[in-house]
């Protein structure tokens, strides 16, 4: 009898696995009668629950959901809700990170806590347990210190400390989106942004680096290499206060080429050298000279690495590679000549545009060149990731981050006066079109743009498509503009 027992429960559970196999995730975007049991639950109130619940019609399911994102808005009467749009991005980090036997990663205990806190402080693990820990910030908005410990069960991992949150969440509804207030930047300096300090590269002479090295020679001076690893590299460039560019080198590679291990199944390392074949090389060598972002920020379907390095502005060969460290041989590589510019001069200029997988508040007491990554992923008060490869898909959220230098203060306030335009123009068969009205909003010296692609899509909108964003900053005391662009596809 129990050996049949067994044989049927397995049949269950595998009929089970093929019907969600074919019926696919939840989109518990749609307020269906399902809604109050996906990720919403965590920051739905009691009294926000029972009425839900009530509710007998999609049309009336609809307009709750309009009214509770409302309440949720720090920006009525704007275009976007920037809590809603990170509340939905922490849903999908959470569905890729923390997904277990049964459950999506958004409704676990692990996503519940990344929804509502976003990622910890600082995390370890004994022999037993997991535990996150938060410190208070207001940056962050976190107003004590907390620590969520969570137990391996046999379809996951449970929260043993439950007490602990819904007692916090009770007390500060910020945490549900309630008074929520938007990402603070640090403080700006009159006339200039803050830039980014200084970090002095030290060559690393491990025996890890001496093996990286000749191979890095080797391509080099060939000019290529290996390609069985696919990978793209991004390069954003940003003031340093010595008067050189922060460098930050991001690249992303395909989920598949780790074969299903993860980011520590492949190892980046590289080398820039300046001025051609006769400058000045400094390696990117070592046990880990690209360090990995969490899997909860990162694009679905994609492993991303970053280094960061100030460099004296000018001319360098920049050689990558991404070796398999599961196959034996196998590696990706790349020779790029990039052109690091010169924010130096006292004069209007303006950093990168950096298109975005995930950003966030990050602790005010890290600096963007501290923390236990080197400040990697660190911009001021933002923890950014950014993407290597420009593609989004309908249901994600575009998002880019800059910096504006030395623009004229005004004689009445000393402050400046700053207004960006934002033009979008998209791909035909006869070249580029403008695509919607250009959004034109006040900005300060440091700028998070963030948009949801279904508000900026048209419905009827045919996929792929190309787009083309310029982005024109103009000092409205000194006259100045400048422009910079970005190029994304959405599938």
């Amino acid at each position: 009898m129990t050996v049949r027992l067994d044989a049927l429960l397995t049949t269950l559970a595998l009929a089970i696995t093929v019907v969600g196999a074919a019926v696919g995730p939840h989109d518990w975007k749609v307020p269906d009668k399902d809604w109050a049991k996906g990720p919403v639950r965590w920051i739905m109130g009691d009294e926000e629950e029972k009425e839900y619940k009530k509710l007998k019609t999609d049309e009336e399911r609809q307009a709750f959901a309009r009214t509770f994102w409302e309440k949720r808005d720090p920006t009525p009467g704007t275009p976007d809700n920037e809590y809603a749009l990170i509340f939905w991005q922490r849903v999908e980090g959470a569905d890729r990170a923390y997904k277990d036997i049964i459950r999506e990663g958004s409704v676990t205990d692990l996503g519940r806590v990344f929804i509502l806190f976003g990622p910890p402080t600082a995390m370890r693990k004994d022999s037993r347990y997991t535990y996150w820990s938060y410190e208070p910030s207001e940056i962050t908005g976190i107003t004590e210190s907390l620590e969520f410990s969570f137990a391996p069960i046999e379809t996951g991992v449970l929260l043993r400390s439950p007490k602990t949150l819904e007692t916090y969440v009770a007390a500060h509804p910020e945490t549900r989106g309630i008074g929520w207030k938007l990402p603070q930047l640090v403080a700006e300096p009159a006339g200039e942004v803050a830039a980014a300090p200084v970090k002095v590269h030290v060559e690393d002479t491990s025996p890890e680096s001496q093996r990286q090295i000749p191979i890095l020679d080797a391509i080099a001076a060939k000019g290529s290499g290996p390609a069985d690893v696919p990978f793209q590299v991004a390069d954003e460039y940003y003031a340093a206060v010595d008067g050189t560019t922060l460098t930050v080198i991001t690249i992303e590679v395909p989920h598949e080429a780790a074969h299903g291990s993860g980011s520590q199944a492949l190892l980046a390392f590289g080398r820039l050298q300046a001025g051609g074949e006769a400058g000045k090389v400094m390696n990117l060598t070592g046990d880990l000279p690209f360090v990995p972002a969490p899997d909860s920020s990162v694009p679905s379907g994609s492993l991303t690495y970053q280094a960061r390095r100030n460099l004296t502005p000018g001319v360098y060969t920049q050689t990558i590679v991404i070796e398999d460290k599961v196959v034996k041989g196998q590696m990706g590589s790349l020779v790029a000549t990039i052109t690091v510019p010169d924010y130096s001069a006292k004069t209007f200029a303006m950093s990168s545009l950096t298109l975005l997988a995930s950003f966030g508040r990050q602790d005010a007491d890290l600096g963007p060149d501290e923390g236990a990554s080197g400040g990697l992923y660190s911009m001021g008060s933002f923890r950014l990731v950014p993407r290597a490869v420009p593609i989004l898909v309908k249901s994600d959220i575009l998002a880019f981050y800059y910096q504006v230098y030395n623009p004229a203060p005004e004689q009445t306030s000393g402050k400046p006066n700053l207004e960006s335009t934002y033009s979008f123009f998209l791909k035909d068969a006869t070249g580029w079109k403008p695509f919607r009205k250009p959004a034109v909003k006040p900005v300060s010296q440091v700028e998070l743009f963030v948009i949801d692609l279904k508000d900026l899509l048209k419905p009827d909108q045919s996929l792929p498509v190309e787009f083309r964003m310029e982005a024109k900053v103009t000092d409205k005391v000194s006259g100045q503009s400048l422009t910079r662009e970005l190029f994304f596809t959405v599938r």
